[in-house]
């Protein structure tokens, strides 16, 4: 009894963590306007550390995929990968961007009409706003995600080491505090996930609302999308978790070419390569300048937008990066960098772009309500280029179903990583899944409760800087690893 107790010591320790976090953010919560300015100055404080840290993270990653040691393989020059390179691709993109992707897909909207670089870099206005975007969802995120998901898979895979970002440090560092790390790291995770379920609830229930004028309570389908998550986790990575990976990228695919046919029906919008070009051509060259939040003109508009999201995508890189390690045996390092950096951002560009485009043309109808009400912009938008109302509902029914998709994808991944992490007695690995995975529902829960979006984004970037430290250390010590390897 007493060696079982020792065994999920961690667990429960980790579980009281929590339990004390939403405590002090519900205690925060009771002055909301002073927690907005903390939350404004963390992020301005934290942003010349934030952007030279991503960029490098984005160097070392390429020039390992051009060295020498882009050649090693995950798991030995023998491994075979255990996923097809679609079902790998599924799973890392729907771990890594899911539900963020819905909630502000009109976003280049936002920047066209308020950022601090029109007549201050090269570019139109509208490409300007497309290329933030990009610069808000792509390289600086998938960086943070690549560089940690190769460190944990290397140890792991090549050298033995258990599935647990503790495990990118020395062996020789203490029990103690690796086991702190791994518990930090859940604490990450659990703040991602919240934020992430905070949007993808609060456009839930705004679609509800908007469409089908239905008040949905949100603590129901937290509840109800958790349970297909604790059966999807427990179910395992090669059937539920895979499949319903699968089934959303395959939504997201049908979505876009929908989007693009009613647009051309309604609106004769055509001019996606054209949008998307100029964009790309603004992104590459300005991108450098975007990371330099040093500038204080840049500082309102970093903190809001940049520094939040590179905060956020650190604390979910602690999910996302032992996910996609764990699916990533028998790919080699050069096959890693690019399948983890290059395509997501490909198809971002391509999601952004559509929606961007379109956006674009019909701004004067979508602006107005997403100032309003973001959480309902999208179905404004869907409303505004279908040629008929039931094509309105069908494609309303199609975008909540996708939600309700990338919120179990982001839970059922996460639940699996969480329990990897906390869950020291394999034998009580399966009990562990499932009891984090209801864990973090009621995380998200009690967050959503104490304060909505603006508490659990505040966790996020608390965290990150955390996670971002521990990223670079790992980075540090994986790359003399490298190094003495002799290769």
């Amino acid at each position: 009894m007493i060696g079982k107790f020792k065994k999920n010591i961690c667990s429960i320790i980790a579980f009281s963590v929590i339990v004390l976090l939403l405590a002090v953010i519900a205690f925060i919560g009771l002055d909301s306007e002073a927690f907005g300015l903390f939350f404004k100055q963390t992020c301005i404080a934290v942003r010349g550390y934030v952007g030279s840290l991503c960029c490098l993270f984005l160097l070392v990653l390429v020039i390992l995929a051009a060295s020498k040691y882009g050649k090693i393989k995950l798991g030995g020059k023998d491994a075979k990968p255990e996923y097809s390179n679609f079902s790998w691709f599924s799973c890392l993109f729907m771990a890594g961007m899911g539900i963020g992707i819905m909630f502000y897909c009109q976003e280049s909207l936002f920047h066209l009409h308020s950022n601090p670089y029109v007549g201050w870099v090269s570019g139109s206005p509208e490409s300007i706003a497309y290329s933030l975007t990009l610069y808000d969802w792509t390289f600086n995120a998938w960086g943070l995600y690549a560089m940690l998901g190769l460190i944990i898979a290397y140890f792991h895979f090549n050298k033995g080491r258990e599935l647990k970002i503790s495990s990118i440090f020395p062996m020789r560092f203490s029990y103690v505090l690796r086991r702190t790390i791994d518990i930090v790291m859940a604490l990450g995770i659990v703040a991602g996930l919240c934020t992430s379920l905070g949007l993808g609830v609060a456009q839930l229930c705004g679609g509800f609302k908007y469409v089908f004028h239905v008040n949905a309570n949100p603590y129901i389908l937290m509840m109800g999308i958790c349970l297909i998550a604790t059966w999807s986790v427990n179910s395992g990575l090669k059937k539920g978790v895979k499949w319903l990976s699968n089934s959303s990228t395959i939504l997201v695919g049908i979505l876009v070419l929908l989007v693009i046919l009613f647009a051309y029906l309604t609106h004769s919008v055509t001019n996606y390569g054209s949008y998307i070009g100029k964009g790309l051509v603004t992104f590459f060259g300005n991108y450098i300048f975007y990371n330099d939040y040093f500038n204080p003109k840049s500082d309102d508009w970093a903190a809001s937008w940049a520094v939040f999201y590179q905060m956020w995508y650190a604390a979910w890189a602690a999910f996302v990066s032992v996910f996609v390690a764990k699916i990533s045996k028998g790919r080699s390092i050069r096959e890693f960098i690019l399948g983890v950096l290059i395509l997501p951002s490909l198809v971002t560009m391509l999601w952004f772009g559509v929606y961007g485009a379109i956006g674009t043309e019909i701004k004067d109808l979508i602006f107005p309500a997403m100032q309003n009400d973001i959480t309902t912009s999208l179905f404004v938008f869907i409303e505004n280029i279908t040629t008929s109302h039931a094509a309105y509902l069908f494609m309303s029914a199609a975008v909540l179903i996708t939600i309700c998709l990338f919120f179990i994808t982001s839970s059922d991944s996460s639940s699996f990583v969480v329990a990897t992490l906390l869950t020291p007695d394999k034998e009580a690995w399966t009990i562990g899944k499932v009891s984090w995975s209801m864990t973090q529902c009621f995380c998200a829960m009690v967050l959503f409760a104490c304060g909505g979006l603006a508490l659990v984004q505040m966790a996020s970037v608390i965290l990150g800087v955390i996670v971002i430290t521990i990223i670079f250390a790992g980075m540090c010590y994986f790359l003399y690893t490298l190094k003495k390897s002799n290769i």
